[in-house]
């Protein structure tokens, strides 16, 4: 599975300041809802699981999520808009 890198840094993003500021949870939900027209919920729910440990434990960086998405199959890259 292929997933857009924007798309998977805007759920990191928010996952991380919802876990600072309660105030993003709507926002972040919203981008949990678009992800998951590209993917599965669990897809969704393991980024997020990953960013907030990320997040909690003060470890990790991005490309540290993205090296644990690719260990479950789910390759993150970038995608040329079709405009």
């Amino acid at each position: 599975m292929t997933l857009d890198k924007r798309l998977v840094d805007e759920v990191i993003r928010l996952t991380k300041k919802y876990y600072k500021d309660t105030d993003y949870l709507y926002t972040l939900l919203e981008a949990k809802k678009v992800l998951e027209k590209n993917a599965t919920w669990q897809v969704g729910d393991l980024l997020c699981d990953v960013a907030q440990y990320t997040q909690l434990s003060g470890k990790g960086t991005y490309d540290d999520i993205y090296k644990v998405l690719a260990v479950f199959g789910i390759i993150v890259e970038e995608k040329e808009n079709d405009k």
